[in-house]
Order: C-alpha cells, then sequence, then structure tokens
C-alpha cells in the first residue's frame, strides 16, 4: 500500500499496521483525529490540515523521507517541536491558521532544505535572525499575522522568491534580497502602518533609473486614495480615454494607478476568498483620430487587446491603490502617435471570462514613460 486517502472522515487514528507500509497519507478534515499518526518511516507527504490535532511530535525530524507536511487549519496546534537534526528531505510545510505562536529558532536552522513556509493566519509575532539559515527557502508567507517587522537577516535569503505580508501591523520594510526586490506583485494591503510615500517613491525611482525591471512588471496594492503627482491623465470610474502624445515611438513603459475598494463577498460581489481568485483585466482600444482613417462620423478600431493586469486581489474595507508598471503594453502603442486609446478596466474570478464585471474605481491615472525621461509631446492635441 503506497497511499491512503481518508479525507473528510470521522476516523480518529490510523492503526500503525497501516501506517508502517505508506508513502503518501490524506487526512484532511479528518475533525475527530487529536494525534499525530505514528510509525511513519517511509511517509513522503502528510496531509492533516484541517484536523484537531494538537501536538506535533519531536520525532518528525527522523522522518528522512518526508517532504510535505500539512498543518493548515489546525486551530488547536499551538507549538511546534524543537528541532536538532538536519531535516535533509522536509521541503514544504504548511503551518498557517494554526495557533502556533512561535517556532524555535533551532528548528529555522535545520530545517535545511525547507523551499515552502506558510505561517499566514498564525498568532507568531516575530521571525528569529535563524530565518537566514533556510538558504533554500523560495516561498514565505506572512500575511495576516501580528508580526510588526522583519529580521534584518532576511536581506541573506538569497533564495526567496515570493513573501507575503498584507493584513500585518510592518511599519517599515528592512533591505530585502535582490530576488525580491520590486519583483512581480507586493501585495500590501489593509498594512496601514506602512510609509505609503517611501514605498511609492522607491518605484518611481525604480521606473526613471532605467535599471532592468524582473519580468518587465512591477506592481505594488497599498492603502491610500492619493495618485501620485507623476501620474499625468486621470479619471474616474472602470474606463480612462487618454490622446497618445506624437512621439509614442520614444515610449519605454507604462504605468497605471488605480483607486478602488474590494469589500468582502457579498449577493453582488460573490468569490472565493480563501483561494484569491480574483483577478483585475485590462481591455484596450486604440481609435483613429487621424483624418485619413476617418470614414464620416464613425470612428476606426485600430488595436484591440486584452490583457491579466492583477493575478490576485485581497478584500480591502477602506480606499486602496494599485500602482501598475510595465514594459510590454507599450510594443502595442508605439506605432500609434496622436490617435486616442481608452483603457478599459474589469475584475473576475480566475478562468471564468463570463464572470467578467467593470472594476468600478474612485479614481484612476496613468503614466507614460519615456526613454532618457522625455516629455510627452502633445503638439497633436493642440492642432
Amino acid at each position: 500500500m503506497g497511499y491512503l486517502r481518508l479525507e473528510q472522515t470521522s476516523i480518529k487514528e490510523v492503526p500503525q499496521s497501516v501506517t508502517g507500509r505508506l508513502e503518501y497519507l490524506y487526512l484532511s478534515g479528518c475533525s475527530k483525529m487529536t494525534k499525530f499518526p505514528e510509525n511513519l518511516e517511509d511517509i513522503e507527504m502528510l496531509d492533516l490540515s484541517g484536523t484537531a490535532i494538537k501536538e506535533v511530535p519531536s520525532s518528525i525530524q527522523f522522518l528522512t523521507r518526508l517532504r510535505i507536511l500539512n498543518m493548515s487549519g489546525c486551530s488547536k496546534l499551538e507549538s511546534f517541536p524543537e528541532i536538532t537534526v538536519p531535516m535533509k528531505s522536509l521541503q514544504h510545510l504548511n503551518l498557517s491558521k494554526t495557533g502556533i505562536k512561535e517556532i524555535p529558532s533551532s528548528s529555522f536552522k535545520h530545517m535545511i532544505s525547507l523551499r515552502t513556509l506558510c505561517l499566514g493566519g498564525t498568532p507568531i509575532k516575530e521571525l528569529p535572525l535563524s530565518i537566514k539559515d533556510m538558504v533554500c527557502l523560495e516561498y514565505l508567507t506572512l500575511h495576516e499575522t501580528p508580526i510588526k517587522e522583519l529580521p534584518l537577516s532576511i536581506k541573506d535569503m538569497v533564495s526567496l522568491r515570493h513573501l507575503t505580508f498584507h493584513g500585518t501591523a510592518i511599519k517599515a520594510l528592512p533591505e530585502l534580497p535582490s530576488s525580491l526586490t520590486l519583483r512581480f506583485q507586493r501585495d500590501f494591503t489593509n498594512c496601514f502602518q506602512l510609509d505609503q510615500k517611501q514605498l511609492i517613491e522607491a518605484m518611481h525611482l525604480k521606473i526613471q533609473s532605467g535599471e532592468e525591471i524582473p519580468h518587465g512588471r512591477i506592481q505594488m496594492v497599498l492603502p491610500g486614495s492619493e495618485i501620485p503627482e507623476w501620474f499625468g491623465d486621470k479619471g474616474i470610474g472602470s474606463s480612462l480615454t487618454i490622446q497618445l502624445p506624437s512621439n509614442c515611438h520614444q515610449l519605454k513603459g507604462i504605468a497605471f494607478c488605480l483607486v478602488f475598494q474590494l469589500p468582502p463577498p457579498s449577493q453582488d460581489m460573490p468569490y472565493e476568498v480563501d483561494d484569491s481568485n480574483v483577478r483585475l483585466y485590462l481591455d484596450y482600444h486604440v481609435k483613429s483620430k487621424n483624418s485619413e482613417h476617418d470614414d464620416g462620423d464613425d470612428e476606426v478600431v485600430l488595436d484591440s487587446q486584452k490583457t491579466v493586469l492583477l493575478y490576485w486581489l485581497t478584500p480591502c474595507d477602506s480606499d486602496h491603490m494599485i500602482l501598475h508598471y510595465e514594459l510590454e503594453l507599450v510594443n502595442h502603442l508605439r506605432k500609434y502617435s496622436g490617435n486616442e486609446v481608452t483603457f478599459k478596466f474589469y475584475w473576475g474570478e480566475m478562468e471564468d471570462h463570463e464572470s467578467r464585471r467593470p472594476f468600478e474605481l474612485k479614481s484612476c491615472g496613468v503614466f507614460l514613460h519615456f526613454a532618457e525621461n522625455l516629455r510627452a509631446d502633445k503638439s497633436s492635441e493642440e492642432n
């Protein structure tokens, strides 16, 4: 017997005569299970999420084949054992939404192969400096925790690719590893203690620096409602129309600032919060403003594209801003100098294009970034 699936059953324990032959054991949602299974010498994947287990035994450090341990949603679990020997096989540890208040410093030091550590929704207040010893860690979730600061040693975590801390009381960010610097989406949703102006200025400086933009985009979501001054064209509602300048061939990038509020799910706005599957879409249409394309009073659509602007949105109860900068979009706009472009914003659930609906914005802005910081030439608008 290689694996056993008993999810959502009323089982209280699995006999040791059975567990001793298992490599994969799935007990998710077995709410009557209170004791950690024993005799797991050959186990590789152990899913105990949503059980009533109160303690993880220190003997897990001797499970030499264990790669994945999922304890998420075990609300009665309040402690994690001290690990004193290197766990070379463990790569993924999910402790999210448990009652764990701290993890021993030695445990961080000895989980040397860990790639994913999920601590979101726990009462953990701080991380030890020894977290830097997790040299393989790529994915760290800290959202919805009472953490107020990150250890300075986080800058040495050179493998870290993804970090979440929305809904925390973090006031400032220390130096982060280069693998994280303004990479992909920074979600500061409900981080009301952070200095937003400092973050926005850092993003602006990064854009203007001419340095390489990893993956061609920068994204941030943070509390606030004041569109930065460097955004020129501004509007309200779910769309914005601007006239492209005459020197679009010099466009280097484009940025959007969207002020919004995404309340928790309701009958009017149903979506799955836990799956973070609310996406933000952008459609744009370029219409001719040149007489050679005009046909009476009809406008000619020169180009039309649809794209995903943001892959997930977190609910918030107050005004927030999305700041998005990217390089790819301007590749389609450079040849349309002097014409009119309309940007339309939609939200919808992942993989469900039929659910798309207009994303009503309180305000929005567009910033056109030109090579060598050249100003947009809008003489065509005046003629």
